[in-house]
């Protein structure tokens, strides 16, 4: 922690790296609702995807899905389509119920951003990348401690992603746990979000209640009844389950009512290897799928052809202590094989990777999430959860690291584009006359200016001046150069694509407890 609490270091030369970095001509961001082409990591061979998802069809055949409480509504409506009541009490899918529900799974669909610029398509093999979590815990800024996470926390990681371009959504990370009550919880939350960004969101809710009124709020934001199911702002992560293979009748109604709600659902199983799924790999695999499969059919009672992912997520434990380990060489190759399962199944899949164990934005954190976020996009994954800002096996997040991981993520995303070959790429003319009548270097050579934007990546934080610059100006690290942007955003960085008057109908509306103040209204 000592190297967290040191102070930023003071800038010995005027202007320095900001002022070069400024003065470098960037042009404006463009943005495209597609992802880059992915899918060529295969983890699996087509021969073992086959087998896993012929036994994963057994398992929902054979063992079928548990039953925690009252049948859901949903779950009865299975039983009169087509699914049996065994004698145990669980409920047998036949194979040929799942294929027709996922013959109905849209193979694209567009997650909205209040700004319409910033909407997404997802879609298989056209990898984006977002934040999600459940973190009691936030490292603070100012002390470099860790304290738990309040509703200001929501707010302020809503900002510092708003300023992000390689982050694609927003779903809250820090839980508010200053919010007294479950409804305070989720409309603060959905509340902090809207205020902090115009890009697409995500959210959990806790009751059938609370996703009317996150849908209401969502509504008034976009302009009248009815308009978030036209144009969806936010997907919602919401499994059906518990594991080993349950249905849950709590977490069933929940769903239930987003997807008449409108809501695109993320679905969700997250068992563990070793704990709540088997240790092999292969098979924690295949028990997620079938989870995700049983969902699936669930949710096409509910609504045929609803927009949906494929979420199975197999997490992993430490044998040795049992804890959870997200940034672990197993958990990136079970998440880049679940994707490659969905991309043969021709439909979206959620993932979760970014999951660091380390507590710091440091060195463990970066190699963590490096490998586990560059093999879920590479191997296709439509929505790559997790990706930012997590810390401690997802009970921690950082402002700082939501800064550098933004880094992280335009690295990935440049390797999944590849290298595009063409005739011009190829380069001959270039090479001729370079080498035959030019200066022997292609420094101001115009294949050089027209593509010195195009085909790099330039990192917004990452250190690539020469050393004797680097001391100039103190020897920053990675951290004190994202803790000085984190407190730059949080200082100015007040979006307000919310008006004033809607601000004050929702606040009407509902128990807002974000200030006026906080926003940025006076």
């Amino acid at each position: 922690m000592a190297e967290m609490d040191r102070p930023q270091p003071e800038r010995k030369r005027h202007g320095g790296r900001e002022a070069r970095r400024s003065k470098r001509q960037t042009p404006e961001i463009v943005r495209s609702p597609q992802g880059p082409l992915a899918g060529a990591f295969k983890p699996l061979s087509e021969r073992e995807v086959a087998r896993i998802l012929a036994r994963a069809f057994e398992v929902l055949e054979r063992i079928g899905m548990g039953v925690i409480g009252e049948l859901p509504p949903a779950v009865k409506q299975m039983l009169e389509n087509g699914a049996e009541l065994s004698e145990a009490g669980r409920i047998l899918i036949p194979r040929a119920m799942v294929e027709d529900a996922l013959a109905l799974v849209p193979s694209a669909w567009v997650l909205h951003g209040l700004d319409p610029d910033r909407s997404i398509e997802i879609a298989p093999g056209r990898p984006h990348f977002g934040t999600a979590g459940g973190a009691v815990t936030m490292l603070d800024t100012e002390t470099g401690r860790y304290r738990e996470t309040r509703l200001q926390d929501v707010y302020d990681m809503a900002r510092v992603v708003d300023t992000l371009p390689n982050i694609h959504w927003c779903y809250r990370t820090p839980i508010a746990r200053d919010m007294e009550t479950p409804e305070l919880l989720d409309i603060n939350t959905a509340y902090a979000l809207l205020r902090g960004t115009a890009m697409p969101l995500g959210i959990t809710l806790s009751s059938p209640a609370n996703v009317r009124a996150v849908a209401q709020l969502f509504d008034m934001a976009l302009g009248g009844e009815g308009r978030f199911r036209q144009t969806p702002i936010a997907h919602m992560v919401q499994g059906a389950g518990v594991p080993p293979l349950r249905f849950a009748y709590g977490r069933c109604i929940i769903k239930e009512e987003a997807i008449r709600q409108g809501f695109p659902i993320m679905i969700a199983s997250a068992p563990q290897a070793g704990a709540t799924s088997p240790a092999a790999l292969a098979g924690s695999v295949i028990q997620s799928t079938a989870e995700a499969l049983a969902g699936i059919v669930y949710a096409n009672q509910v609504r045929p052809g609803c927009p949906l992912t494929f979420a199975a997520w197999p997490f992993v434990s430490d044998l040795r202590t049992g804890a959870m380990s997200g940034g672990s060489g197993e958990q990136a190759i079970l998440m880049a094989s679940v994707a490659q399962i969905a991309c043969h199944l021709g439909i979206p899949a959620s993932v979760a990777a970014g999951m660091t164990d380390s507590k710091a934005p440091d060195a463990q954190a970066g190699f963590e999430k490096g490998i586990t976020i560059a093999l879920a996009g590479h191997a296709g994954a439509a929505m790559v959860h997790e990706s930012a800002g997590m810390h401690t096996s997802l009970m921690g997040c950082s402002l700082e690291s939501y800064v550098i991981d933004n880094d992280m993520l335009g690295n990935v995303i440049r390797t999944i584009r590849g290298i595009g070959v063409d005739e011009d790429t190829l380069s001959l003319e270039p090479i001729a006359s370079v080498n035959l009548s030019g200066p022997g270097h292609y420094l101001g050579s115009a294949q050089t200016l027209a593509l010195m934007q195009s085909e790099y990546d330039y990192p917004d934080l990452s250190d690539r001046q020469p050393i004797s610059q680097w001391e100039e100006e103190g020897a920053p690290t990675i951290l004190d150069r994202a803790r000085a942007r984190t407190r730059e955003v949080l200082a100015s960085h007040h979006p307000q694509h919310i008006a004033p008057e809607l601000d004050d109908r929702i606040r009407d509306a509902f128990d807002i407890r974000l200030p006026k103040e906080t926003v940025g209204r006076t």
